[in-house]
């Protein structure tokens, strides 16, 4: 196969593994039932999974900028696809071969972890250095994202439809090759990187010094606690708390979260030079609060499924806004920039779901409880978007000063 010449193909790549990263995320809850039945798993058991998955990634987002830096965006990406396709194999086939199969599965999520969490660093800034791209490249970046998740939703809803819960493990499988496929297609595409592009970034000290940048951190981070405080549960919720079925729970819990998600981040994509996002955040965050509130406080099923699938419209653009509004200030701020925002997110994701997890264990109310609880991330994001909303242009005299610093070091 040839080299490709055109940034399209790079931007495509890109959204694909976008689109990958949903898999290692969100396969995993999809199966805790089945993981339960076949190997008698705890709801902690469980709960550890998740907040291993975004452990592993957050590990990932610190320790990574510099190295992909060194050795290059093409070959981070290659790796990062590897990573999640030896991952899921090994999710697949180590429970039946070690003598504890959770140890096997918890391996698998490790390994796939580190090419998520790695995937999550590098894409963005891909991205964000391809030539004369799109305003709404970004978005619709994280748009696939989430028809990845719907991808996975439906490919799993029907797989169970044709075949038995016990053989999940050839589900798996076939996932694992998707990320085969498109690390081979990204060989052939035009990269470059961001220094390329703008010139040096910042350093890591001197945008640890820009005031802006805490606000986008714990915006970022509260967006990924709403985003998976709803995600990684909300099919364990459907069958579980309110007795529905598998393909039923599924098709009206996640999916649905899923297709409102990607189409509010593909909408922000397509159209999103039209939106003030300084105007629009604090209400998707009202919003966040309100469906959480619901989900909480409700005794009835289908109301709280809709407020379930109604909270991933109202979550759909904070995680890419985030990083829009953080380039858009920090233009210098380079790979390390997207690594440290991804560690905020990847924060987020791991509070979020883990302490929904933990407190629904010991809860007498459950997930109910679990969800009331989420609820003071969504009332953190609306604090930090009204805080970002009300900064002054004079604010980017510290960032102004610290690139001035850069250039004399």
């Amino acid at each position: 196969m040839k080299r490709l010449t055109s940034y399209k193909h790079t931007f495509n790549s890109c959204c694909v593994g976008a689109a990958i990263q949903a898999i290692p995320v969100n396969l995993a809850p999809l199966l805790f039932v089945s993981f339960q039945e076949s190997f008698n798993i705890s709801l902690t058991q469980l709960t550890a999974l998740i907040t291993v998955t975004f452990l592993v990634q957050l590990i990932m987002d610190a320790g990574s900028a510099k190295i992909m830096d060194k050795i290059g965006y093409r070959t981070a990406v290659i790796l990062s696809h590897a990573l999640v396709t030896v991952g899921l194999i090994l999710m697949a086939t180590l429970p039946f071969a070690l003598p504890s199969p959770y140890a096997g599965i918890m391996i698998g999520t490790i390994i796939a972890s580190m090419g998520g969490g790695i995937a999550e660093v590098i894409i963005s800034p891909v991205v964000e250095a391809i030539p004369d791209k799109s305003v709404g490249n970004m978005s619709i970046l994280h748009s696939c994202y989430c028809f990845g998740y719907l991808g996975v939703v439906l490919v799993t809803v029907c797989y169970f439809l044709i075949f038995d819960k016990n053989t999940w493990q050839y589900l798996i499988l076939f996932f694992s090759v998707i990320p085969v496929i498109n690390g081979i297609f990204f060989l052939f595409v035009p990269c470059t990187s961001l220094d390329e592009q703008r010139g040096e970034s910042m350093s890591l000290l001197n945008l640890l010094k820009s005031k802006r940048f805490y606000l986008f951190f714990i915006l970022i981070l509260c967006a990924g606690a709403c985003e998976q405080a709803m995600g990684q549960w909300v099919s364990y919720f459907a069958e579980k708390g309110l007795n529905l079925s598998k393909t039923f729970g599924d098709l009206v819990g996640p999916f649905t979260f899923a297709l409102l998600m990607g189409a509010g981040r593909l909408l922000y994509g397509l159209f999103g030079k039209n939106i003030r996002l300084k105007t629009i955040l604090p209400i998707l965050g009202f919003a966040t609060l309100l469906c959480f509130i619901a989900v909480a406080v409700s005794n009835q099923p289908l109301f709280s499924l809709i407020a379930c699938a109604l909270s991933g419209l109202a979550v759909s653009i904070m995680w890419p806004s985030a990083l829009d509004l953080a380039s858009r200030n920090i233009s210098k701020g380079g790979t390390a920039m997207f690594a440290l925002m991804a560690l905020g997110g990847d924060v987020g994701c791991t509070l979020g779901p883990s302490i929904v997890g933990y407190v629904s264990d010991v809860s007498d109310y459950g997930l109910k409880g679990g969800m009331a609880v989420a609820i003071i991330f969504a009332a953190t994001y609306i604090v930090a978007s009204l805080a970002i909303g009300n900064l002054k242009k004079s604010d980017n005299a510290q960032i102004l000063e610290n690139r001035l610093n850069d250039n004399l070091n």
